[in-house]
């Protein structure tokens, strides 16, 4: 009897944790199974040489699935643990710096350019709310100019010169077009107002408190674990790849210099949606979209896109840089992170709709 009753606690207890498990799961058997094929299949097309796939829902263990390699020359396996450079998915992390110095009463959203930057043509029409959200009018870089830069490196000072030079698409105020200079140039103004480079500041501020010990504010010199070597898919040889050309990280700063591991993405994401960042009114500002007389089709906050895909709201970012892709994806009717990392240029391709139709549903309709 006293056999039979372990016997049978037993198997409760093992039943018990399956439907734990089962409940933990951040994705449906299906749902996962769809998303491993798409991931094969672009690796397996040479559409990017590595890519990570990662899935997490409050509450919920993240699922991580790597392909492909990290580093062709040395065969060299993509890990859940592989750090990719993220591109434009930085401007997020600098808009969240602004609006803690924001909260901080260091800045105002409102201040011009010319508190900070004087010597900026027409700074004292430009605020930080509009480099913030892409109205600025600030011409955009990387162009043909930026070619001998990116390679060599700049100083923050000389690329605030630089781009001083490239004028404006618009008035500032009346219209919207996205713009890398307009988030260097955020990254400079938190260098100003912290005293401390914007590295360092996001470091101490943001990565440090949240226990993102793989994400950084990339520099070139640094020797970094798992990180994935870049490359461009070969023209000449379809399902090939080539280095990816050089780039200092100086030169995108503010609007692209992170890198980080999928894991490190969606534990910021579910800190930043799950308001562990920042305050409810910043959260407010950095979520509501811009506002351009006679214009109603912008869908871009602060830093983040907050454009509906498939019929469902989603708030997000892309990003791309030599030899890399991204995307990191919230989807809030089910409080679930998608971030695609890759190490070849525009490797990601159609991956993000294509995995975004299962997470929703209609691949299964």
């Amino acid at each position: 009897m006293v056999k039979s009753a372990v016997w049978l606690r037993a198997l409760f207890l093992i039943a018990w944790l399956g439907v734990v498990a089962q409940a933990e799961a951040a994705l449906k058997p299906a749902e996962e199974a769809a998303l491993d094929a798409l991931a094969k299949e672009a690796v397996g097309k040479g559409q990017t040489a590595g890519l990570v796939v990662a899935v997490g829902e409050v509450g919920k263990p993240p699922v991580v699935h790597a392909y492909g390699f990290a580093n062709l020359e040395w065969q060299a396996a993509t890990t859940a643990d592989t750090v990719f450079r993220v591109g434009s998915i930085t401007k997020q992390f600098a808009s969240a710096c602004i609006l803690l110095l924001a909260e901080q009463k260091k800045l105002s959203l409102d201040d011009k350019l010319s508190k900070y930057f004087p010597e900026f043509p027409r700074a004292g029409e430009v605020s930080i709310r509009q480099l913030l959200n892409h109205t600025s009018g600030v011409h955009s870089y990387p162009g043909r100019t930026e070619a001998t830069i990116v390679r060599a490196g700049i100083s923050v000072a000389d690329m605030v010169k630089h781009l001083g030079g490239l004028g404006y698409d618009f008035d500032p105020g009346t219209n919207w077009d996205y713009s890398n200079s307009n988030y260097f140039l955020i990254g400079a103004i938190i260098e100003k107002v912290s005293g401390q480079t914007f590295r360092d500041f996001a470091k101490e501020r943001l990565f440090q408190p949240l226990g993102l010990s793989q994400t950084a504010v990339d520099r070139n010199q640094d020797v970094v674990p798992h990180r994935a070597t870049g490359y461009e898919r070969d023209r000449a040889k379809p399902g090939t790849y080539v280095n990816a050309v050089y780039s200092d990280m100086s030169v995108p700063g503010g609007a692209g210099a992170l890198r980080a591991s999928a894991s490190d993405l969606i534990k910021w994401t579910e800190a930043l949606h799950g308001g562990r960042v920042l305050s409810a009114a910043s959260y407010k500002e950095m979520t509501t979209v811009a506002r351009v007389p006679g214009k109603d089709d912008v869908f871009y906050g602060l830093g983040l896109w907050l454009k509906p895909e498939q019929g469902h709201p989603l708030i997000s970012h892309n990003g791309g840089i030599d030899g890399f892709e991204s995307n990191l994806v919230y989807l809030p009717e089910r409080k679930m992170t998608l971030v695609i990392l890759t190490n070849t240029q525009n490797g990601a391709g159609e991956l993000r709709a294509k995995m975004l139709g299962v997470l929703f549903g209609s691949a299964h309709e």
